[in-house]
């Protein structure tokens, strides 16, 4: 969740977000702001990951993670 939605604010987060750590960044709808499609090994990675970056992001005054549990289920 961002503090704010203002354009600027918005380009901040989303210039900040450009790094090899996130792989896609989605503008929401609803209830979220954001949403950050990131790549980890493990839970450690993921909480160096939310600690060293996803945290510090601009304007960040929330973080709600879920994880893939497995892919291609369905296809």
């Amino acid at each position: 969740m961002l503090e704010r939605q203002r354009e600027d604010d918005l380009n901040r987060f989303e210039a900040a977000g450009r790094r090899r750590d996130i792989q896609d960044c989605y503008l929401l709808t609803g209830s979220s702001d954001e949403r950050l499609k990131i790549r980890v090994a493990d839970a450690g990675e993921y909480e160096r990951l939310h600690r060293s970056v996803l945290s510090k992001l601009p304007g960040v005054s929330r973080i709600q993670s879920g994880f893939t549990i497995r892919s291609g289920v369905g296809r």
